[in-house]
């Protein structure tokens, strides 16, 4: 089982405001937080340090680079052959339009999401996919009709 780390009031407060906006600045980021800038500098690094914070990005448009049509897609595998999911998952790593990928249960063992700019492109990227990836059984796909929700902001853990 993982330790959960449990940050203060000062380090839920930073992850709060860094998860809404990580362009914020030291300086405001130290004023909401009650502390002062070297201190604030040092809590952010050391919750990089412990990868509590993984990165720091800028989330796009999908649809005004090109990308208006999101795509759900389960994968089914060959059970007997295991030895080719890291081929599996170095495509899955190195595809740019596969946005998030998890191994999951149920009736599938991989859920992909991923964007297209037309149906077309997303079924060359499925016979590429298939071609380079022979324990695909087969895959099913939803298509998302309209974007609800959008996002990777965490809840964030009391202190304890």
């Amino acid at each position: 089982m993982h330790d959960t780390y449990r940050p203060d009031a000062a380090d839920r407060k930073l992850l709060d405001l860094l998860q809404t906006n990580a362009r914020i600045t030291i300086e405001a980021l130290s004023e909401a937080a009650g502390l002062s800038t070297s201190a604030t500098h040092r809590r952010l690094q050391r919750l990089r340090d412990q990868r509590i914070i993984l990165g720091d990005i800028s989330v796009l448009d999908p649809r005004k680079l090109g990308n208006p049509i999101t795509l759900l897609v389960e994968l089914e595998l060959e059970r007997d052959r295991p030895e080719l999911m890291p081929t599996l998952q170095a495509w899955i790593a190195a595809t740019p339009s596969v946005q998030q990928a998890w191994q999951v249960t149920g009736r599938g063992d991989l859920m992909l999401v991923v964007v297209a700019g037309s149906v077309e492109d997303f079924d060359a990227l499925m016979e590429r996919m298939m071609e380079h990836n022979r324990n695909i059984r087969k895959f099913t796909t939803s298509v998302a009709l309209k974007t609800l929700k959008r996002g990777l902001r965490l809840p964030l853990p009391q202190a304890g």
